[in-house]
Formats: structure tokens, sequence, C-alpha cells
């Protein structure tokens, strides 16, 4: 059976299943916080600054930066996914953070005015953005003349072996639209792919780094549970026949074996983190 990609239906796809997915991820975000704090340290915000948070998902690094800029500063956390916001503003609310606001947007379609804030950043959200070059130009728009932005996405299917463990074998099963195009969580992470968004959207240099943190979970089912649950692979995974489903399964216990030892499973992962400046 043949399908087609469109960007309308990978939007609501997108929505929906991160929608479903917002719970279980905040359990994901503490093996994500090495890379947020490498994107905010190369972004660098400072007191009274406005930044803005593309992808946000349930708040972070965007409550993270609230604290750095202070009363003075502004945070705009925006995503795709109401129940990421909605997770987003509560806890914002309990921390008593009064400087940061949430709201539900397409990264695409900010709906901000024009060179009105300082920064920009994206932790992990230009690689499942419907338009990444479109949300690249967005960002641009927003920022002040100087103002800086920072990227950080995954790289490479074999650099990251985290997802890969997982999405390799799925993509052994997966069917590529009519077109032969097969989405993949790495689209952005070559050399130089990210770069290439962020000239092409206006920034005059942007400039590439990389950085390996390891993720650490009790076991392989606790690994399964997690990416099953927290991202949209497990619903990916659910629409395959039962067969196919414990083939991969299988595979990726393979695949874990070599990161597993007595203190459970260590496994790494490498990011891309690129920062520019608006001329």
């Amino acid at each position: 059976m043949t399908w087609k990609y469109t960007d309308e239906y990978y939007l609501e796809y997108t929505r929906t299943t991160w929608n479903e997915s917002a719970e279980s991820y905040v359990a994901l975000m503490k093996n994500l916080e090495p890379f947020r704090q490498d994107l905010i340290a190369r972004l660098d915000p400072r007191a009274g600054e406005s930044v803005l948070d593309l992808g946000t998902g349930p708040g972070e690094p965007a409550m993270t930066v609230a604290r750095i800029v202070g009363a003075t500063g502004r945070v705009l956390g925006v995503d795709l996914s109401e129940n990421m916001v909605s997770i987003a503003r509560q806890v914002a609310e309990t921390r008593g953070l009064r400087n940061v606001e949430f709201r539900v947007r397409d990264c695409a379609d900010l709906d901000v005015a024009d060179a009105s804030f300082d920064c920009a950043m994206s932790s992990f959200g230009f690689q499942i953005f419907t338009d990444p070059e479109k949300a690249a130009r967005e960002a641009y728009r927003a920022l002040k003349p100087g103002g800086r932005i920072g990227v950080a996405v995954w790289s490479t299917g074999p650099n990251v072996p985290f997802l890969d463990a997982l999405v390799g074998p799925m993509l052994e099963h997966a069917e590529p639209d009519e077109s032969g195009y097969l989405p993949t969580p790495y689209e952005t992470g070559g050399p130089g792919e990210m770069v290439a968004f962020l000239e092409a959207a206006g920034f005059p240099t942007a400039k590439e780094g990389r950085v390996t943190h390891y993720m650490k979970f009790a076991d392989a089912q606790q690994y399964l549970d997690t990416l099953l649950k927290a991202t949209p692979i497990g619903h990916s995974l659910s629409e395959e026949t039962e067969p196919i489903q414990q083939a991969v399964l299988q595979k990726t216990r393979k695949n874990l074996e070599p990161w597993t030892n007595a203190a459970g499973v260590s496994i790494p992962a490498e990011a891309v983190l690129v920062v520019a400046r608006k001329g």
C-alpha cells in the first residue's frame, strides 16, 4: 500500500503524536539536560534579554533561561503540541516564574513582531519541524539586528546509538512514500546541514560544533519504555504488524548489549550545536 508524504499530514501527525507523548516525555528530560546546558552556554543569554524558545516541549530550556535573564528579561516558548504547552505552563506557575510565557504555535508561523527578541534557541526541535527552512526564516525575522540563535539537533544515525539502537531496526521495515521518501530523525544532523538552514535564512556566519553525552537507563526495558512512550517512535511502531514489532524489539535489545553492564544501560548520543548571529 502506497502513501504520500505531505506537509499537512506531517504537521497533524507531529501534533497528535507529541500530544500523546507529552506526559511521558518529562521522564526523558533529565537525560537531555547536559545537551541543553551546552546549548545555553553557547548562546550565552544575559540578564534583561528577551529570548525565544522554538519547540519548547514541556518548557525547557525556556524555564532555565528565564532564571538567567531575570525579572527584567522575558522568555517566550512556543510548541505545536497543546499538551506540551499545558505542562510547561503548569510547571512555570509552580516554580513562580513570571517572566516566561508559553504559546501553542507552529514554529514556521510564530506570530511575533519583527526584531523583537535578542536571542532564539531550539533544543532538538528543527528535526521535527514540518518546515525547518521557514522556521529558520521566522527566527531570523524575530531577532533584533545582532541577535543570536543557538540550535541543537541530533547527529546522524551511527553517531547517535541512543536513538539508532531502536530507530535503525524500525527503518529496516519502514515503507517509503510513493516518491521513495522516508522521514528520519537525522535529516538536519549531517555535516553542515543545520549551518546551511541558518545561512539560507539570512544568518551570515553559522558555526557548528559537536558534543557527546551518555544517556543512562536502569536496563533495556526502561530504555524501551522511555523511548516508546516519551516520543512518537512508540506510535510509529504500534502501526506495524505484531511480528514486525517483535522483530524490532528483539533487534533493539541486541543493539543495546554493547552499552549494557551491571550498572544498567549507558549509551552515547552525539548532538550538533550551531550558533549564528543576525547581521
